[in-house]
Order: C-alpha cells, then sequence, then structure tokens
C-alpha cells in the first residue's frame, strides 16, 4: 500500500489527538472555574473535530482510521487523576492541560517535518498543528497568568 506511511503517521495523531480531548474533557469537569472549564471544554470538541478531518484522510488514503486514544495516555489520565485526588487546585488541572497540549504540539511539529508523507497529508496535518499551536500558546498563557495569581495570594508575596 502506497500510502501506508501516511495513514500510519495520521492514526498516531489520531490516538494522540483523542487522548488529548479526553484529557481536556475531565479537566473541564474537575475545574472549578467555569471559564476554564468552558474553555477546555471547546478546546476539547475542537480536537474531536481534528481527529475526524484526519480519519476521513485515513479513509481517502484507503486505510482504517484509529478511533480511540492510546493505551499510555489511560494510564497517563490514571496518575493525573491520582495527582489530581492529592493535590486539588486549579494551578494544577491548568498545568496539566498546558503539559498535555505542549506535548501534542511536539508531536504535530514533528509530523510536519516527516519527508516521508506526501504533500496532501503534510496539508492536513500542517493545518491541525496551526491551531494546536496557537491553543497551546493560550493555554501556557493560562497557565503563567494563574501560577501569577497564585504567587500574589502568597503570604509571602510583597504587597
Amino acid at each position: 500500500m502506497p500510502n501506508r506511511h501516511d495513514i500510519h503517521v495520521l492514526n498516531g495523531l489520531i490516538a494522540a489527538t483523542l487522548d488529548s480531548a479526553e484529557r481536556l474533557d475531565l479537566i473541564a469537569d474537575d475545574s472549578e472555574s467555569s471559564g476554564h472549564g468552558s474553555l477546555f471544554s471547546a478546546l476539547a470538541e475542537e480536537r474531536r473535530d481534528m481527529a475526524r478531518v484526519m480519519a476521513a484522510t485515513v479513509t481517502a488514503l484507503g486505510g482504517q482510521p484509529d478511533t480511540s486514544g492510546s493505551i499510555f495516555a489511560k494510564a497517563q489520565r490514571a496518575v493525573m487523576d491520582m495527582s489530581h485526588a492529592l493535590m486539588r487546585d486549579e494551578a494544577g488541572l491548568v498545568d496539566a492541560a498546558d503539559r498535555g497540549e505542549a506535548a501534542l504540539d511536539k508531536r504535530f511539529h514533528a509530523a510536519v517535518a516527516d519527508e516521508k508523507l506526501s504533500a496532501t497529508t503534510r496539508e492536513t496535518i500542517r493545518r491541525a498543528h496551526a491551531a494546536i499551536h496557537r491553543e497551546t500558546t493560550e493555554v501556557h498563557s493560562l497557565r503563567r497568568s494563574v501560577d501569577g495569581q497564585k504567587d500574589a495570594s502568597n503570604r509571602l508575596f510583597p504587597q
């Protein structure tokens, strides 16, 4: 099958994107801030939309699209659940979202640089990566803001 590499890369990105959507849904559900919860829910839905677009590309290439996240992500979510149970705070949730989205951004960045991909597949991935990168920057800014609020509320912070 001449599209085997494209299908393999896309399916890996689909799994990672679905993992991200699940992680963002969990964070949205656990968030005590309605604004943060709404943001993470919206990002999760965007991730599912991206996965659908990539799945359609896999189908067009003659492959079977991945429809679930990875086993690694399930273990990662279990660790995140334990961590959140021990340290229930908004900053920890936002930090988890930031780390997860940064990892997804790096994965898409590497895929865009893959010279073995066809031009059409690379363009599909590039469009998804542009959105992910923009949203990752937004989540990172939110994390810095939440960290700043946490520091400012510390009694040792100069007033």
